[in-house]
């Protein structure tokens, strides 16, 4: 996988947010809630970049749904 560290940072990113999400949740901070949820949103188009944009091997190209 070409992206594998910039996917792997990501999804450290994105574990970092939902503690951060968690921690806002707890002292009932409505709005930095919103503002963590529209990072995470973010962080999850770019994570399905980084995928979009690996090759597709021959073992996906016969997959069965």
């Amino acid at each position: 996988m070409r992206n594998r560290e910039a996917t792997l940072r990501k999804l450290d990113s994105v574990e970092s947010n939902l503690n951060r999400m968690t921690l806002t949740l707890n002292q009932g901070d409505r709005d930095a809630c919103y503002e963590v949820i529209g990072a995470i949103r973010e962080q999850v188009e770019q994570l399905k970049m980084y995928i979009e944009s690996e090759p597709i091997t021959g073992s996906e190209l016969n997959r069965i749904s």
